[in-house]
């Protein structure tokens, strides 16, 4: 952990036992929701806390100290937790009926294994889905779903360098800090170098101590490395391959960050939301095919679809439908979208005749103009290549394509000739991202509409 302790397996394994006994001395039955409320870099409790909980059959929600109240509140009450275990230097928010307790409070002096019996569709988390269309989402995880296809010899040591450590900035309290903990620091044997998601020029700095060969960065993270050129400052060559998902890195972001990482390949996942893990469609960037994702990965299976749901032709564009053998994510409210397993994903995208799948926008941002369905990213890509454009996002307002730019760029519409151009552009200070710093178009389409 940045500038804090470290964790051994073994310290992890006997603490989370003690969790588990604890939980177990309270009544904890399979099935029981308990809240996690961390904060900052707090790694080593939410560990073990984590792995207490899922031991003794328990449903974790994960929370943080960086959540509004009512936002907090909000998640509290799909929980209905019979208890919270909170960071040591955290007040913990009320919850009537449950007890609120610190993880040395709940540990004993037991590190022996429990004998709890759990099957693949008994629940493990209840995570959240990113709000970048609206509230985020409460999704139920089961076990074989957090399980499904790892193990050793899994994705993350296919694609990561086993010895050399690996850099991970993530939010606690988060899905991603879920994914961390119960799938990535169980599959990996590489040792993990865990930091916080707002400091670019301190992931810089930690890969440079540690001579990390792999970093798990988000699109805006890369983005603001570029910015910044924290390579004129650290040394990033140790990096053999950076691993980018959840969200569209621009091809000139993505061309910058390589260029500041010689040695390194960019590893891009795209996984449908969510709602679809675990299917995975990733692929190393070829600066050639900026929009493609790549292939199915081992256990997904993929379809495109037009609106009445029937398959479209090679090379047009239709809507993403995923399945997988793993046992499902499911709404807490209950409106999934799926036939027969398949798993509608609302993005939209073409497939090749040789079957590497190229993404054209989520359905929700892509613009209907006239006659004619405009990609959002390939606009956002065209501006992206005038050197004054520092962030742009792309929306659709009533059949217009309106660009909201952070930069200075007065020419654009020039430079753009006979490619896209918007028809109205705004210039901001700033774009509204949400915790996994994605772009926030539902509010820019409100705020311009």
């Amino acid at each position: 952990m940045d500038g804090g302790p470290s964790v051994t397996y073994a310290d992890w394994e006997r603490r989370s036992n003690a969790v588990a006994h604890g939980l177990l001395g309270r009544g904890l039955r399979v099935g029981d929701r308990v809240a996690l409320y961390f904060g900052g870099v707090d790694w080593v409790d939410y560990a073990v806390a984590y792995l207490g909980v899922l031991k003794a059959g328990g449903t974790a929600t994960h929370l943080n100290d960086e959540l509004d109240k009512g936002e907090l509140a909000r998640r509290l009450a799909h929980a209905e937790p019979v208890g919270l275990i909170h960071g040591g230097n955290l007040k913990p928010p009320d919850v009537p009926g449950a007890w609120r307790l610190p993880v040395a409070a709940v540990e004993t002096g037991d590190h022996t294994p429990v004998d709890v019996h759990l099957g693949p569709d008994d629940i493990a988390d209840i995570l959240y889905t990113s709000g970048t269309t609206g509230p985020p989402k409460p999704v139920l995880n089961p076990h074989g779903n957090l399980s499904f296809n790892q193990g050793p010899g899994s994705v993350s040591e296919e694609v990561f360098d086993s010895a050399a450590p690996v850099l991970s900035p993530t939010q606690l309290g988060t899905v991603y800090s879920a994914g961390a903990v119960g799938i990535f620091a169980l599959t990996t044997s590489a040792p993990i170098v865990l930091c916080g998601t707002g400091d670019v020029e301190r992931m810089a700095y930690l890969i440079a101590k540690h001579r990390a060969g792999s970093a798990m960065l988000t699109p805006w993270a890369a983005m603001r490395m570029v910015l910044t050129r924290v390579g004129d400052r650290h040394d990033l060559g140790s990096v053999t391959t950076v691993g980018v998902a959840s969200a569209n890195l621009p091809a000139r972001y993505a061309r910058a960050l390589l260029a500041a990482m010689p040695n390194a390949k960019l590893m891009t996942a795209y996984g449908g939301g969510s709602e679809a893990v675990p299917a995975s469609i990733r692929t190393f960037y070829d600066p050639a095919k900026p929009t493609c994702v790549g292939r199915p990965g081992p256990g997904t299976e993929l379809r495109l679809v037009d609106a009445d749901g029937r398959e479209v032709a090679v090379g047009e564009v239709g809507e993403v439908v995923l399945r997988h053998g793993a046992p499902r994510r499911r709404y807490l409210t209950g409106d999934d979208a799926e036939t027969d397993g398949w798993i509608r994903t609302g993005d939209l995208a073409r497939v090749s005749p040789d079957g590497e799948v190229f993404f054209f926008d989520r359905g929700v941002d892509a613009i209907r103009t006239g006659d004619r369905l405009v990609s959002s990213l390939e606009v956002e890509s065209a501006i992206y290549d005038h050197p004054g454009v520092e962030q742009v996002a792309v929306i659709g307002v009533a059949g217009e394509i309106v660009a909201v730019v952070v930069g200075d760029a007065p020419d654009l519409n020039t430079f753009l000739a006979d490619r896209h151009r918007p028809h109205r552009t705004h210039v901001v200070a700033d774009l509204p991202r949400g915790p996994g710093g994605k772009v926030l178009k539902n509010v820019l389409r409100n705020q311009f509409s």
